[in-house]
């Protein structure tokens, strides 16, 4: 075929899907479309027409050829998702520490995860990140650090609102995951921040943390403020999440490179939100180690799925110490660098691991995902 005839059966078949599509649309909007009452009258006296009232020989059946990872793959995305969010978040719990005297917030929220030992009815768990909130004292005096971060909104205003609904097409812009190329690297990370989001809420309303907002009314946030607690910033958990994995994805034994671009972006989309006027750096600083600790834990205990050993350590955040003596502290990468390399008193990263039962289901998601990963180049 000539490179003539090539283009004009291009164009043919363009034009055709073009039709299609635009023949499906106009069936949508006629009322016809999948799901329609139109659709269901038609298929109805279909039936009526080449069945009719005859007598029906149904086939004997076969049993399952596909095992439930299988299984999972051909259920819709919603549903497995719930199916995958179950999984994962059957082995983790929370405990809660008090002030003395006793508040109505509490001082410290720690994420635990079960261990390999124990059955369902006598589980034993382990903690793999724990939060103590900062004092009011502390979020006053970094309410001026919000106030002053408002001279940026001009320049950031674009990507604060679109990161008000989409994290991923940012960490898309350093790393190759289209669509169609990487539907389970896509997955695996809308797994993510459903994850972020179920534990960071709870940890949030344990304890309690007041809106710079609150706090004086000239920080005039430039988007709607969040009516939840402020620490953890939801947003920094999600990045940090999304980073950690993806990190981990290129190298399973990889550690925090707060210089890469991973983790320059999910500092980036951290501060944003203080840009904004809803968060303290403090809310960004307790979510990158809550978010690093969860992407651990989901690579983990798929990594313990599919070779067999995966291993988790716990990660700690002070809110009480972040500070630069006297003063409010501040959040960017060499901050992250300084927190995940022992070097500041706010955060530790302990090096002793325990292993982490594994997760079928999750696993075999994030098992599709890393072949996807190593097919880049074709």
């Amino acid at each position: 075929m000539s490179l003539l005839n090539a283009q004009n059966a291009q164009n043919a078949q363009n034009a055709q899907n073009a039709q299609n599509a635009q023949n499906a649309q106009n069936a949508q909007g006629a009322g016809s479309g999948e799901g329609s009452s139109m659709m269901a009258m038609a298929l109805l006296r279909t039936r009526d027409a080449i069945v009719g009232a005859e007598l029906i020989t149904p086939e004997a059946g076969t049993p399952s050829s596909l095992d439930m990872a299988g299984r999972l793959e051909r259920l819709d995305g919603d549903h497995r998702a719930a199916v995958i969010a179950g999984e994962l978040l059957e082995d983790i719990s929370f405990t809660f520490e008090d002030y003395t005297p006793a508040e109505t917030t509490c001082r410290t929220a720690t994420v635990l995860r079960r261990t390999t030992d124990g059955d369902a009815l006598n589980a034993s768990y382990t903690p793999f990140a724990e939060i103590t909130r900062p004092g009011l004292a502390e979020f006053s005096a970094a309410a001026q650090m919000v106030a002053n971060y408002a001279e940026l909104r001009a320049d950031r205003s674009a990507e604060i609102q679109v990161q008000t609904q989409h994290l991923i097409p940012f960490f898309a812009s350093i790393m190759p995951m289209e669509p169609s190329r990487a539907p389970a690297i896509r997955e695996a990370l809308f797994t993510a921040l459903d994850m972020a989001t179920f534990v960071v809420m709870r940890v949030k309303l344990a304890l309690g943390c007041p809106r710079p907002t609150q706090f004086t009314d000239r920080i005039q946030p430039m988007i709607s403020c969040p009516t939840h607690a402020t620490l953890p910033s939801g947003h920094s958990t999600q990045a940090f999440t999304l980073a950690t994995l993806l990190s981990l994805l290129q190298d399973p034994d990889a550690e925090v490179q707060p210089d890469s671009q991973l983790y320059r972006l999910a500092c980036r989309i951290a501060i944003n939100r203080t840009v904004a006027g809803v968060h303290f750096p403090a809310d960004s600083a307790a979510g990158a180690v809550l978010g690093i600790q969860l992407g651990r834990y989901m690579f983990q205990r798929a990594r313990a799925e599919i070779t067999g050993s995966g291993e988790l350590g716990h990660a700690s955040f002070d809110g009480s110490k972040f500070t630069d003596g006297a003063h409010p502290r501040d959040f960017h990468y060499a901050i992250l660098n300084e927190m995940t390399t022992g070097a500041d008193p706010s955060a530790s990263f302990p090096v002793a691991k325990t292993p982490v039962r594994p997760a079928p289901m999750w696993g075999s998601l994030a098992k599709r995902a890393a072949e996807e990963w190593g097919q880049r180049w074709s």
